[in-house]
């Protein structure tokens, strides 16, 4: 409905600059928020004033992006009660039409095809407005952390995060916290939501050590983020489990480690055939290959979007050459000019709603060659499980869309126990998403709009199997 109404909209561009008139004093600054993929939030600060020709001008600006970003506004309309703007540069349009009963714009923005919500209004917006998460701990806290620092010398890394454990001397079990994909910080943060800091938190409070670091390349940990693979970031934990047997405030023979998403499969990678490593946690990880784990992940967004089993099966035998390019073991030199011809025969054969959201180039622009994105999809969960013999604890939500729980948690345990590991819990939550929050819709664009940081079952379930352990 809404990119109609744009399409309508644009039709009254065409010497429209010339037409506009000052009837709601629209000059000066304007607030609103805009969302990405996992409901991550973004202050917009649009600045109007007049040009010579009795026209409008203007700025927006981003100043929650890394480079604060800002932009020239090339298209400034309005119209009675319509306020329309354009950056071709950053494919950006906002159309929103006033609303005097709360005095602001209410409208929609896109970036590209990625379209939001979004509302102009003279109400100044700051950081702390963007999320309310009231599981969030907040200092004093009544236990002890510390800075650390601790160097992967084969890799030239050195990683910074934060060791938290109770407050009484003594000695502790301990959990290496390993995030998700993408450049992650400590607290692994996404959408606000601060998970590995909650985790944290309950576990010092309950007698449980942690240490939590920024992935390397990001935070202020050093290295290139962009140039490793899952194999990369198993020597940084690997370094973080040697440096943690150095402290005397931790038990040196009950250091386990704890993964998130493709956090776990790096967990499975370091715990395979290690004596030490007392024990594993594994929330939302993958049990299937990587390979698989595409195909399953695109059925299930195309099913919650409504579409049909023959659309999904059809689909999947589309991509299906260019998954399969990307998960053999092909060289990256080879595989691009290979994989960028398919995206490119994909692009041409596309329907018109697709080539109306971006460009051919702008398809293959898009296209993901990290080495991380290709060593997940190379990634074969057997290898490595069937060589892991310390407890482990595999746990998902029913609910979450990105790692189907049924599948993985089966996959994780007929590996686990075919090959002689007795010591393996299997937990699914009800109603819970990929970031173990109780959700509603269940998408991922809606973890930043649920207030909750994690289902309170998690954590303690997590911290009385690790105190239970011998």
């Amino acid at each position: 409905m809404y990119r109609g109404f744009w399409v309508l909209l644009l039709g009254m561009l065409t010497g429209s600059m010339a037409m506009a008139q000052d009837n709601a004093g629209i000059t000066g600054k304007w607030y609103g928020t805009f969302k990405h993929y996992y409901g991550d939030k973004y202050r917009m600060i649009v600045q109007l004033e007049k040009d010579a020709a009795g026209g409008y001008k203007g700025l927006m600006e981003l100043p929650d992006l890394a480079a604060d970003e800002k932009f020239d506004l090339e298209t400034v309309v309005y119209r009675k009660d319509t306020l329309l703007l354009r950056i071709d540069e950053v494919h950006f349009s906002y159309t929103g039409v006033w609303d005097p009963a709360t005095r602001q714009f209410k409208g929609i923005s896109s970036f590209g095809s990625d379209e939001n919500e979004v509302n102009l209004g003279r109400k100044e917006i700051t950081r702390e407005d963007l999320y309310k998460r009231p599981q969030e701990p907040k200092p004093p806290y009544p236990y002890y952390t510390e800075e650390v620092r601790f160097n992967n010398i084969k890799d030239s890394v050195s990683l910074a995060g934060t060791f938290t454990r109770p407050a009484a001397a003594g000695r502790y079990p301990v959990v290496v916290m390993i995030s998700g994909s993408g450049p992650q910080n400590r607290d692994e943060e996404i959408a606000g939501h601060k998970l590995f800091l909650v985790l944290a938190d309950y576990f010092a409070r309950n007698g449980i050590a942690s240490l939590r670091f920024d992935d390397r390349g990001t935070g202020k940990s050093t290295g290139d983020y962009s140039n490793a693979t899952i194999y990369d970031f198993a020597h940084d934990v690997s370094t973080a489990s040697a440096y943690l047997k150095t402290r005397r405030d931790v038990e040196p023979l009950n250091v386990g480690l704890l993964g998130h998403s493709e956090g776990g499969v790096v967990a499975q990678i370091v715990a395979a055939n290690n004596p030490g490593v007392a024990f594993v946690i594994s929330m939302a990880g993958v049990g299937i290959t990587g390979r698989q784990l595409i195909d399953q992940q695109m059925a299930i967004q195309q099913s919650m979007a409504g579409k049909s089993d023959s659309f999904i099966v059809a689909d999947r035998q589309r991509m299906k050459p260019y998954w399969d390019l990307l998960a053999s073991d092909s060289n990256i030199a080879v595989i691009r000019p290979k994989a960028i011809a398919i995206i490119r025969e994909l692009y041409r054969t596309s329907d018109e709603t697709v080539k109306k959201e971006m460009s051919e180039n702008e398809m293959v622009n898009n296209a993901e060659f990290s080495p991380e994105v290709l060593s997940i999809l190379k990634y074969n969960p057997l290898t490595y499980l069937k060589q892991v013999k310390c407890p482990f604890m595999a746990i998902n939500g029913t609910k979450d869309i990105q790692v189907d729980a049924t599948t993985n948690l089966n996959a994780i345990e007929r590996a686990l126990t075919e090959n002689g590991n007795m010591l393996v819990t299997i937990r699914k939550f009800d109603g819970l998403n990929h970031l173990f929050q109780r959700c509603k819709t269940c998408t991922a664009n809606e973890y930043g709009e649920l207030e909750q940081t994690i289902d309170p079952l998690v954590p303690e379930f997590i911290a009385h199997w690790i105190l239970q352990l011998p």
